[in-house]
Formats: structure tokens, sequence, C-alpha cells
């Protein structure tokens, strides 16, 4: 693992061993081969816990690699808090946060139970019917094309309609959604997110304002309308940091994945050939896939001074849990880098203990759903001969930007 000296950035704070420190962000480092999953997996030859100048958020700080130390934060909710991570309440100058997401306990039980009523699998089995018929809209301007370039054409549109579909919230509004989500997840200046973070909260501000005027429908914002928190309505700042981090989950973090899930298919003939003929094994990919190809990486904060399995850390430095990397920890998963329906194993893609995410229930219908989709109509999915595929790794949510397919009908 690269080191770095006091020249290269000004000062590491005294406490940090010198031996712990790279020289680089996560993003950069995963970005010095071909596949960021392989590169940053070279982490796992050094320590689990490193220092980076730009660790969480650009800022210096901690960033924690390994699947059990990742596990042992999120579980540790007093040592190591959530709230504030996503800088909202700094760059918008208000005090609520995202919510249940930026809630620590006590409070958090009572804000989460306000949604989860709606993301449990009963629930959301009850969606499948709208999920599908969403697939099937979409595959089938291009399902005689011998191909489509598999984000523009429907990643980024697939998962964003159903969540549109939940929050009773305007289809056409969706390209302006994605440019101000772009612009809070990716932009490349303060102002730019600070612009686009306000543009969000001032819309879903007028939105819940005016469905509050309306008569009550059976979707999501309805459902935070009538929340209750110990019997008590719940306040502005309760209720718009809800409809906040549904937003930015809802719009980015399944379209990200299908972009990695959609890749690996396309480079893995065999995968594909046993999906089809055993579609039962298709919930067992999707949980690996989930486990290999993690997109988000969470930020928590140190409470108080602390020796974390011998890393002094002090009170109000941050950290970065990598989770994009966890999944690929040789010590806990065997042949990290291949995707296997029979691997029954926890991992940390999508969090665990009080902050695991409220929408893994969703996010894994819509993912099975889709595979379903492409693999009985289409044979032999592949990237075409010469065909450039993008990603990104900066930003809070690893995703790939294009990614150009082609097959045969079966």
């Amino acid at each position: 693992m690269p080191t770095v000296s006091t020249s290269n950035f000004g000062a590491i704070p005294s406490h940090v061993p010198p031996s712990l420190v790279l020289n680089m962000s996560l993003a950069e480092y995963a970005d010095q081969l071909d596949d960021p999953y392989t590169s940053a997996a070279r982490l796992f030859a050094g320590p689990d816990v490193i220092w980076s100048p730009h660790g969480f958020r650009g800022m210096p700080g901690w960033i924690v690699i390994g699947n059990a130390r990742i596990q042992e934060i999120f579980l540790d909710p007093v040592t190591f808090k959530s709230g504030g991570m996503s800088g909202i309440s700094e760059m918008l100058g208000v005090d609520w946060q995202l919510n249940p997401l930026e809630i620590d306990p006590p409070a958090h039980l009572g804000s989460r139970m306000v949604l989860q009523p709606l993301f449990t699998p009963s629930a959301v089995k009850r969606l499948e019917p709208m999920v599908r018929n969403v697939a099937e809209e979409l595959i089938a301007p291009f399902e005689q094309d011998g191909g489509c370039e598999f984000i523009g054409d429907f990643a980024s549109v697939f998962p964003s309609y159903i969540f549109l579909s939940l929050m009773g919230l305007p289809h056409e509004m969706l390209p302006q959604f994605l440019e101000w989500e772009h612009g809070f997840m990716r932009g490349t200046t303060i102002e730019e997110q600070i612009a686009a973070t306000k543009a969000i909260a001032n819309y879903l501000t007028d939105f819940l304002e005016e469905r509050s005027k309306q008569p009550p429908r059976d979707d999501v914002t309805s459902a935070i309308l009538a929340g209750t928190i110990k019997g008590r309505p719940l306040n502005h700042g309760e209720s718009i940091g809800m409809a906040m981090v549904l937003y930015l989950g809802g719009l980015d973090t399944v379209m990200s994945s299908l972009g990695w899930y959609m890749r690996y298919l396309a480079n893995n003939q065999s995968l594909q050939q046993r999906l089809r003929e055993n579609p039962g094994d298709i919930p067992g990919a999707v949980d690996d896939l989930l486990r290999a190809f993690g997109v988000s990486g969470l930020g928590r904060t140190v409470t108080r001074d602390t020796v974390f399995h011998g890393v002094p850390m002090k009170a109000g430095e941050t950290i970065l849990l990598a989770s994009q990397v966890a999944g690929r920890d040789p010590r806990k998963f065997e042949r990290a880098d291949v995707v296997d329906p029979d691997r029954r194993q926890r991992n940390m893609s999508m969090g665990t203990g009080i902050h695991n995410c409220l929408g893994i229930h969703l996010a894994k219908r819509e993912i099975r759903v889709v595979l379903e989709s492409f693999l009985t109509r289409f044979r032999n999915i592949r990237i075409p001969d010469g065909a450039r595929v993008t990603w990104h790794t900066e930003g809070a949510v690893w995703g790939i930007d294009h990614l150009p397919l082609e097959w045969e009908r079966r």
C-alpha cells in the first residue's frame, strides 16, 4: 500500500501512525487499474484502517475497508455516530438531517418506524406487478434492436420510475430530478452541490405542502404526512428529511448497481446460461452481486477518543466506511471477485444494525426482475467488440456511466 510523508499534503496528525497513511483518496486508488473493484481490493494487503488526506467528503480522515471492522462500526452508533455526515444541514443552514439515515439512537427507531412498514418483504412483494410492468415498458422500444445503451436506455430510468410512482412524484420531472441528484452527489464545486441541494429541498418542501392539502393517497408521501412519533405528527424537518433521503437513495443507488451487474454478466456467459436454465438461482445471484459490487460508502464521526483495534482515533474525526470494498475482503469471502449464486454469507454492502438499508428488499426485488426480464428475452448478452465502458468512483456512489450491450433474441 502506498504511504506518504508530511511533504505530500501537510502535517499528519501526531497520533496517526505513518504506516497507516494513504496518499490519495479511495476513488483515486480505485482508478489505478482498469477495474475499480480489483484495484481497490489491493488494499487488503495492508491494514484494515487507513488515514487519507481525502477520507470522507474530501476531508482528512479514516477509511475502514475490512468487512468485520465495518460491521463493528455499524453496530456501535454510540462511539461512531451517523448524524451530520451528508453535509446537508451545513449546506442549507438548517437544523434537520436525512431521516432516518442520519438520526442516531434513541430517536432513530421512532423515525424509522414511520417508513419501515412500507418496505417489508410482504409490502414489497405486492409491488412486483408494477415493477415488472415498468421493466417491460422500458425494454419494449429496443427489444427488437439487438442491443441498447444500458444506462441511458434502461438503468437510469427503471428504478427512478418506480421511486416516482411510490412517492407520487411526476414522471415528467425525471430529467430535472436526475440533474439535481447528480449535482448533489457528484458536483465538482461546493457551489454546484449547494445549488443542487437547495433546489431539491425547495421542490420537496413545496411538494409536501401541496400534497398536505390533498386527500391521502396510497403512496409513501401520504405515509410521511400521516406519520407520527410517540403520538405526535412529524415536524417539517422530520418530514423533509425523510423525503430527501428517499429521493437521493431512490434515484441513484439501484441505477448504479444495475450497471455493474449487467457489465459483469455481459462478461460471464457461463453465469448467464446458468441463470437462464435455473431461474431459481437468480435470488442467490442477486445477493452475491450486491456483495461483489457495493456502490456506496457511508460516513461516521468518532464521538470520543478511542482506540479501535490498535488505531488511535480522536473525537470529531471522520470515518469512511468503504462498503464498496468490504465485499471483496478475501479473509471473509473465498474467490471474492467471483459471483456465486450458492454463496450464503452476510455482507456489508447494504449496512447492518439499526442503519441497515431501509429499501434493501425493494432493491433486491427490482434487481431480480431486471435479470429475469433480460435473461428470458436475450441470449449471449455481451459488450460489443471495441466498445468503451465508462464509470465513475468519485462522489458518494460508484456507478457505470456508459454501457453498450448487444445480444440475440431467444
